[in-house]
C-alpha cells in the first residue's frame, strides 16, 4: 500500500513515451526510500490500473482491492529487535490507515499495552490516506519490551486486540507488537 498525491505529468502519458512494450503487465516504482522490514516485497503497479483502462492480459482480469474500514497502523522508525536506551528519551515515528473514515486518533504503549499515551498526529490528507504519527518516549528498565500502537478511525473504529482469523488472511488488523531491548 503507499499513499501518494501526484501533480505533473500523468502516468500514462509517461508510460506511453516509454514505450512500454505490449506484453507488460505490471509497472514497479524505485525510490530513494528504505524499508524498515528487511525483505519487504515490493509491489509494483498493474499496467491497465496505470493506464486508467481495464484490459485483460497474461495474468488474467485484474481486480482491484479495496480495503474498507480496515484500521492498521505501522512503526516505521524502530525494528523488532532494536536496543534502545533505558531512560533515554527515544522517538518513534510511523503511519496510521483508518480506511473510510480516516484517522482521528493514534494511541501508543511501551508496556506491552498496561497504558497508552496519545500521539501527535501529522497532516490529514483524508480519508483512504495514510497518516503519520509520532511521539517521545523511554523505557524505564533494561529488558524486554513490547511496544503497540493502536488506531482509532474518524467512525469511531478501533484497532481490536484479538485477531479476526480467517483462511484467506483478510482484515488482519489485529494491534501487533514489536519487541526492543533496553539496555
Amino acid at each position: 500500500m503507499g499513499n501518494a498525491r501526484w501533480t505533473g505529468v500523468r502516468l500514462k502519458d509517461v508510460l506511453d513515451r516509454a514505450d512500454v512494450k505490449a506484453g507488460a503487465v505490471q509497472v514497479r516504482f524505485n525510490g530513494l526510500d528504505e524499508p524498515v522490514v528487511a525483505d519487504e516485497i515490493d509491489a509494483g503497479l498493474a499496467r491497465p490500473d496505470a493506464r486508467m483502462r481495464r484490459v485483460r492480459d497474461r495474468v488474467g482480469r485484474l481486480h482491484p482491492v479495496v480495503r474498507i474500514g480496515l484500521v492498521e497502523h505501522f512503526i516505521t522508525n524502530i525494528k523488532p529487535g532494536d536496543t534502545l536506551g533505558a531512560g533515554t528519551s527515544t522517538l518513534a515515528r510511523g503511519i496510521a490507515f483508518g480506511g473510510d473514515g480516516g484517522v482521528s486518533r493514534v494511541d501508543f504503549s511501551s508496556d506491552g499495552g498496561k497504558s497508552w499515551q496519545e500521539t501527535q498526529l501529522g497532516t490529514d490528507e483524508g480519508k483512504y490516506s495514510f497518516r503519520q504519527w509520532q511521539i517521545r518516549f523511554s523505557l524505564p528498565a533494561t529488558g524486554e519490551h513490547a511496544l503497540m500502537v493502536r488506531c482509532t478511525s474518524s467512525s469511531g473504529e478501533m484497532q481490536p486486540d484479538a485477531p479476526n482469523w480467517n483462511p484467506a488472511g483478510f482484515m488482519r488488523n489485529v494491534i501487533e507488537q514489536t519487541t526492543v531491548v533496553a539496555a
